[in-house]
């Protein structure tokens, strides 16, 4: 295999991640929406994108003082707990409250103990399709397109400028949590045994170092959001299997983010969300000109 295919293939499978878990989103949807579960009580207000940002925030700061801390007990607990209550969430749009327990246990159990890279990414699949479809139905486009605007820019500042985002990679890589796609560059990787630093001081050589590339879970969520809220708050005036065209120009608007966010450096850490967003924003905006729906 030549060198240039090898370089492709991660390209081409993380591409696929992302767009089994907008499609998987779509499938569920139906059904989280029937069961009437919504993260916000009023999809249209402005506030949701506030809040959300904020949980973020919250969430973030938790795990950067527990990784300054150096308590990575601390940081797998909180990670794990806060999987298992969207695993939870998700799964009660389709069995009882009861009956969701055991599938929810399994998973964490199979994380906790065998962390390995193909566990990592059909869970990461499973629970990407999950919470996006979860907020999707939770917002409505204005309130998504806001969320994802913020989003994209605290990605670049907390990348780029302050790279404490960065210092958080090194911290989930390192303790195996499941927040990030994994994809490895030979088939003797193991996620298990891998030990990543991305710091500003290491080598230009230590990115080839690295048995794999990696992709967050807020790449494939934040994206889809937006995806799942325009097909089902806007009017459907021409659908194809049910997805209409606002939703499928976010879709492949998002593709063609993501394909520009790989003509940059696989070997150093890229802030996602500004190609990803943008991709997907104006896809979703010449689809709602081609179906000529209006957004807001």
């Amino acid at each position: 295999m030549s060198e240039s295919s090898k370089l492709q293939a991660p390209v081409l499978v993380m591409l696929l991640f992302i767009m089994t878990v907008q499609i998987l989103a779509l499938a569920i949807t139906p059904a989280i929406t029937a069961s009437g579960n919504r993260v916000f009580e009023d999809p249209t207000s402005a506030s949701n994108p506030i809040i959300y940002v904020l949980i973020i925030l919250v969430f973030t700061a938790l795990l950067l003082l527990a990784v300054r801390l150096k308590q990575t007990w601390m940081i797998s607990g909180f990670i794990l707990i806060s999987i298992a209550s969207s695993i939870y969430y998700v799964l009660v749009a389709f069995m009882s409250p009861l009956l969701a327990l055991l599938p929810t246990l399994a998973v964490l159990l199979l994380l906790r103990f065998y962390p390995e890279w193909y566990v990592i990414d059909a869970f990461g699949i499973l629970v990407c399709a999950g919470i996006s479809s979860l907020f999707g139905v939770s917002m409505t486009t204005l309130p998504a397109l806001l969320l994802l605007f913020v989003l994209a820019v605290y990605d670049a500042i907390s990348v780029y400028k302050t790279r404490h985002m960065v210092s958080l990679a090194e911290g989930v890589i390192n303790i195996k949590a499941p927040l990030l796609f994994v994809v490895p560059k030979s088939r003797e990787y193991s996620f298990r045994k891998e030990s990543t630093s991305f710091s500003a001081k290491s080598s230009p050589t230590d990115g080839k170092k690295r048995g794999a590339y990696f992709l967050g879970l807020g790449d494939a969520i934040i994206p889809t959001i937006l995806v799942i809220s325009a097909n089902w708050s806007l009017p459907a005036a021409a659908s194809y299997y049910g997805i209409n065209l606002p939703a499928i120009g976010a879709m492949l608007g998002t593709y063609l983010g993501f394909l520009l966010l790989m003509t940059t450096s696989r070997d150093k850490p890229q802030a996602g969300l500004p190609f990803l967003n943008s991709g997907v924003i104006f896809g979703f905006l010449v689809g709602c000109a081609a179906a000529g729906v209006r957004p807001f």
